[in-house]
């Protein structure tokens, strides 16, 4: 007897522990990839509503203890746990790095997508590699093991309390679940249920198919057909985006001092030195990732936020040219250049799609850069203070022409580490021996983002400094930094114009930006997709050859629903904004 009694109590101390185990395996991947780890702490209890369901099932059934049996729910439980787990994996990177909801046809194009880009870029050795596939048989092998441990005790051994608990506790979360379909289906629900998981997701992916389909209508010579707004005057435009210069800067305490002091500093060097500031929030239509969503909705006046809908737009307009910004200052005698510093080379396919979408006279890449020296952050790149060197000397050997250039800095992007050094003169950078960035000391997210603000600002505020009276810049985050700002900063970026004309500065406050180089966070914030339109807007009234008639400004860009009828006016009007022949180098 007492023989029994020890099986029943291990029987049932190995029961209980492998159904908590399988549950915190369920929601270990949200804590581990997004840092989320107070949300978890303060709902302990989660429950995996198909994985308790089954083992309330098996143990509660004593048919099903035949060998058979048993082989069948083996398998069941590890596949219904593995697809569970992996699930609550992507899941996490949706909605802890990205703040999107899940959405298979969003995500099919823009996780599975940028995987190889991701993977190219980290540039990772061998081992680690190595490493990773190690841990992923581990994972796999401690599902199984957790899965299966139910299965592998004597369940005619488990006390009637367990079998009736674990019954009563699955009615309840089926209750549960009934009761609040919509929490049990989010990420955040006591009771999670991947049933209702997958249905949400392939709503949201329904969603995005409409949208996609309604883009492949949209008519942007409708809406921005800015051929006859001509310029008497072309000073150089300088669009810079600034990789994750977020609104988290202003929010959280930590950032929060040291990014005043930073811009008040900035704010009185390039006072000294003659120029205008002012600054204001504007809201990105991504959040964490995805750099390219956010500049072209802000160069083509249209709200692009998943993937797929960037991917309908892109290619959509390879035979016909999008009439965004760029083309717009083309058509005004601009030479468009577009900088990109990234040490990787896209696929010829992609490459070209891209040449032709953007449209830009010349592409200064990294090849053009005759760059030797150590790289840093994503990509990865040259610092941003060689890129912007090497961009002021070229650009004064050009042949004389006002000047539209776009660069997305590069030293400020997750994973904000290591942070190169400030070289006296940008030429000597270019020297492998210049720094070695695998020497550099570990620090934490926050300490190496506040680091890299600062160093892009000290290189950033010398660029613009050295700068002609006539240049005009504007700068503008492209999204939150990731993991060091949470869902409550909201998606909100830092924008700023600078020049050496006042009116031309001044007329920005008039749509809610601020004097200096610090916003007000109580000012109603623009939207990316609002600034192509307002850009031009106010380049016509202070440059225009007749600033009395204005183009209409349109805050939130092109609203698809309202223009979905009018589809072929995006033919008979694209040669108006045919790109001129690309400059040679």
């Amino acid at each position: 007897m007492r023989y029994l009694a020890r099986l029943q109590k291990y029987n049932n101390f190995t029961f209980w522990l492998a159904l908590i185990a399988g549950n915190a395996l369920l929601f270990l991947p949200m804590p581990i990839i997004s840092g989320r780890w107070k949300e978890i702490q303060n709902c302990p209890c989660q429950i995996g509503l198909e994985w308790l369901l089954l083992v309330a099932l098996w143990v509660n059934l004593p048919r099903l203890w035949s060998q058979r049996g048993k082989n069948i729910f083996r398998w069941a439980s590890f596949a219904v746990l593995s697809i569970f787990v992996a699930y609550q994996a992507y899941e996490a990177v949706d909605v802890g790095i990205y703040h999107n909801a899940p959405n298979f046809y969003n995500d099919w194009e823009f996780i599975g997508g940028g995987i190889g880009f991701v993977v190219d870029s980290l540039r990772l050795p061998w081992w680690e590699y190595l490493a990773g596939l190690l841990g992923f048989i581990a994972t796999v092998g401690v599902v199984y093991f957790i899965s299966t441990a139910h299965i592998r005790i004597t369940p005619q051994k488990l006390s009637p309390f367990t079998r009736r608990a674990t019954l009563m506790l699955a009615l309840v979360a089926l209750g549960y679940t009934f009761a609040f379909p919509q929490k049990a289906g989010s990420p955040d629900g006591i009771v999670a249920s991947l049933s209702l998981k997958i249905k949400a997701n392939i709503h949201q992916a329904a969603l995005t198919r409409e949208r996609v389909q309604a883009m492949r209508l949209v008519s942007p010579y409708k809406v921005y057909d800015y051929h006859r707004y001509t310029l008497a005057e072309h000073p150089n435009v300088y669009l810079f985006f600034l990789e994750s210069y977020g609104s988290v800067l202003l929010k959280d305490p930590y950032f929060r001092e040291q990014y005043f002091k930073l811009m008040q500093k900035v704010q009185n060097e390039l006072e000294s030195a003659g120029w205008y500031t002012a600054s204001g929030l504007s809201i990105s239509p991504v959040w964490g990732g995805g750099s390219w969503m956010a500049y072209t909705s802000a160069l083509c006046g249209l709200r692009i936020s998943q993937q797929p809908q960037y991917l309908a737009l892109k290619y959509g307009f390879q035979k016909t040219p999008y009439p965004h910004l760029g083309r717009y200052m083309q058509s005004q005698g601009y030479r468009f250049t577009w900088v990109v510093p990234i040490d990787r080379e896209l696929s010829p396919y992609t490459w070209e799609a891209n040449k032709r979408f953007y449209g830009a006279d010349v592409w200064l890449t990294f090849k053009d850069l005759h760059y030797h020296g150590p790289e840093y952050s994503w990509g990865p790149s040259p610092p941003d203070q060689y890129t912007l060197g090497f961009l002021r000397d070229w650009l004064s050997k050009q042949p004389s022409k006002p000047n539209f250039v776009f660069f997305l800095t590069q030293n400020t992007h997750y994973y904000f580490a290591p942070v190169p050094p400030i070289a006296k003169n940008w030429r000597e950078i270019n020297d492998p021996n210049f720094d070695d960035p695998a020497s550099h000391p570990k620090l934490s997210s926050s300490e190496a983002y506040m680091k890299a603000i600062k160093y892009d600002w000290t290189v950033l505020a010398d660029f613009i400094r050295s700068a002609g009276k006539d240049d005009v810049f504007i700068l503008v985050g492209d999204h939150q930094p990731p993991l060091v700002s949470a869902p409550q900063d909201g998606y909100a970026t830092i924008m700023h114009v600078i020049s050496h004309d006042r009116k031309f500065v001044d007329s920005f406050l008039t749509y809610g930006l601020q004097e200096g180089m610090l916003p007000d966070e109580n000012t109603p914030p623009l939207r990316h997709e609002g600034l192509y339109s307002l850009i031009v807007r106010q380049m016509v009234a202070r440059w225009g050859q007749n600033p009395t008639i204005l183009p209409k400004y349109y805050p939130r860009g092109i609203q698809i629903p309202g223009i979905l009828p009018k589809v072929r006016s995006i033919y008979h009007k694209s040669q108006k904004f045919k790109p001129k022949p690309t400059e040679s180098k």
